[in-house]
């Protein structure tokens, strides 16, 4: 990876009421709160249709039975890499998991809001599901926000991620890069990796790009 990229610790913003901020923040809880919901209820529903038990899950995936519990009432969210191994206990392909937009065309207000793996984030789906050879994703993480603790990896031949907002820290097994607003990097996602927003006030939004489509 390059070398030139270093940490940078200050960002500036434009400053918002706090009013506006109290009000972002209650609809990302209560947008989170929904997408975790939604998604446990079809973890469930896959787990029930193959008759297989929380217990059997848990042990296939190297999970606890509880936190399997916990993400299918949506009490918690599943890191990127154990939202994979719990699809591979239930011979399941993750794309199952998530809907996407059924229209070439998506107006913002129209936008599948979901949760790709990872604490602290909700992802935006932009592409039709029709669409395999490119997909967009608008990701927002909030402080503290990450894909996952340990790296990992996906198939794929090319993602790049441009930081519409704030700042992410992509990690990889040798280096560490911090990408602010407007800085873009292109990467194979082949290559275990994680990333998070290491800030502790700003929310950070970056726009994936992954071809093939990912999800």
């Amino acid at each position: 990876m390059r070398g030139d990229w270093t940490h940078r610790e200050t960002f500036t913003r434009r400053p918002a009421m706090a009013s506006d901020k109290d009000g972002d923040k209650a609809g990302a809880k209560n947008e989170a709160q929904q997408v975790l919901k939604r998604i446990g209820d079809r973890l469930r529903q896959l787990r029930r249709e193959r008759g297989m038990s929380l217990a059997r899950v848990a042990e296939a995936a190297g999970l606890t039975r509880s936190f399997l519990s916990q993400l299918e009432l949506g009490d918690t969210s599943a890191s990127v890499s154990s939202l994979y191994r719990i699809c591979a206990a239930l011979g399941i392909e993750i794309t199952i998991l998530f809907e996407a937009p059924s229209s070439s065309l998506v107006r913002r207000e129209d936008r599948v809001v979901t949760a790709l793996g990872g604490h602290g984030e909700i992802d935006h789906l932009l592409t039709p599901a029709s669409e395999r050879r490119v997909q967009l994703i608008e990701t927002h993480i909030e402080p503290g926000g990450t894909a996952d603790e340990e790296l990992w990896t996906r198939t794929g031949d090319i993602a790049i991620a441009y930081v519409l907002e704030g700042v992410l820290e992509l990690r990889f097994q040798t280096d560490t890069l911090l990408l602010e607003q407007g800085d873009t990097i292109t990467f194979d996602p082949g290559i275990p990796h994680t990333w998070s927003n290491p800030s502790a006030r700003t929310r950070t939004e970056v726009l994936f790009v992954s071809v093939p489509a990912a999800y």
